[in-house]
């Protein structure tokens, strides 16, 4: 495990994702466009954009973790590999997934359907391209089932998964916070809900290009108790599928690579040391998905790592704490976020002073002694602070 992540109190979310979506129905991940060809239009730029065009999936065995609801699978289908699998355990997803094969009007490669958690599936061979995305994070369980992803890629295969970077994932981890405050005691999931969508549908309406419904991002990302743990930075996810798979691509994409291709080597630890380095001294463009920023030397971006990853400790803490309810500690890990929503506030305020703003503003919200979802509601300009927290990533295995 990577050293920015190591010391990460228990989880508090036993049975992850899975437990919460199946104990209320749901799976909320659904996609909002404005009709399949805008939807395959999406999923087709970000293929490209990983090093997957069309022809890629063609006549290719696929398969594909955690679909959710299946319309991102429905893209798939249609650029007809030789065969296809999704693993999905919900049953809510699962009736998803059914519905919206029926309603699919395009030549497609029918998948097969297996309704077995991963931990329990077994594959007859390996796959050409193995997608997962915005499910596994950093746990020592999410980490086994990332080897277990990378190990069903064939020799010259793919697998497609997201990270999800410390600096792009904090104005989410705060809010996350915020709503533990706002959520009731003893109160029912839909009035939960629905005071969490007063608070944060503000924040969610400045997002430019948003693809799923504010009640399924509530439910998914404010109520969902496994939340802040799908961190998953990009060290941890080099260390997790293995010396032998390579970084292909990322989306976005922040590396540069000027070797001579007579000296490239091939080798994954060099391809990988090189994203490691880039996504190292690009920090700032994980910060706000709204900016683009220069790269940093490895002094400002050591300083900015750090601060980060002392945050979202400093976020496991203070869940822990409120969730055991022990007040003490509770009260010592707030003031200690504060000291370093303050510290990130000068630290960010040298790109722009309207990060100094932000924060002044989330360090007034949170040091209230009692928050309401008009106040988390208001913030201008922390409100509309949201980092480039899903990065999607390639990774090849070297041919036998």
């Amino acid at each position: 495990m990577a050293p920015s992540m190591a010391k990460q109190p228990p989880t508090t979310a036993a049975g992850g994702h899975l437990a919460f979506y199946t104990r209320h129905g749901i799976s909320p991940v659904h996609y909002a466009s404005a009709g399949l060809g805008e939807h395959f239009q999406r999923r087709d730029a970000l293929y490209r954009a990983v090093g997957l065009p069309p022809i890629a999936f063609k006549g290719a065995r696929v398969l594909e973790v955690a679909p959710g609801s299946g319309q991102n699978s429905l893209y798939v289908a249609c650029r007809h590999p030789a065969a296809y699998e999704l693993v999905e355990p919900n049953p809510t997803g699962r009736r998803d997934i059914e519905a919206a094969y029926a309603a699919l009007d395009a030549p497609h490669t029918a998948p097969t359907l297996r309704p077995v958690l991963f931990e329990d599936y077994d594959a007859d061979a390996p796959f050409d391209i193995v997608l997962c995305e915005n499910w596994l994070g950093s746990l020592p369980n999410d980490l086994d089932l990332i080897r277990k992803l990378a190990g069903l890629v064939a020799p010259g295969g793919v697998l497609v998964v997201t990270a999800v970077p410390l600096a792009g994932f904090f104005p989410n981890v705060m809010r996350k916070l915020l709503a533990l405050r706002l959520t009731e005691a003893g109160a029912d999931f839909e009035a939960t809900t629905e005071r969490l969508l007063a608070a944060f549908s503000p924040h969610l309406s400045t997002i430019a290009g948003m693809t799923r419904g504010h009640r399924d991002w509530v439910h998914d990302c404010m109520i969902n108790p496994h939340y802040l743990h799908v961190a998953l930075p990009f060290d941890t996810l080099l260390s997790a599928v293995g010396a032998d798979m390579a970084v292909l691509a990322s989306c976005p994409r922040f590396t540069t690579d000027w070797r001579w291709f007579k000296a490239m080597t091939g080798a994954a630890r060099d391809y990988n040391a090189r994203f490691l380095a880039a996504a190292a001294a690009n920090i700032p463009g994980f910060l706000d998905y709204r900016r683009e920023f220069p790269a940093v030397d490895e002094a400002a971006a050591g300083r900015l790592s750090a601060l980060f990853a002392t945050g979202y400790r400093q976020a496991l803490a203070w869940q822990a704490a409120h969730l055991a309810a022990e007040q003490g500690d509770r009260a010592a890990a707030a003031a200690a976020i504060d000291e370093t929503l303050a510290t990130l506030g000068e630290a960010l305020a040298c790109l722009d002073p309207g990060y100094r703003s932000a924060y002044e503003e989330l360090r007034a919200l949170w040091n209230r002694a009692e928050i309401t979802p008009e106040a988390v509601a208001s913030p201008r300009h922390f409100g509309g602070l949201f980092g480039r927290e899903t990065v999607y990533v390639s990774l090849t295995r070297a041919l036998a």
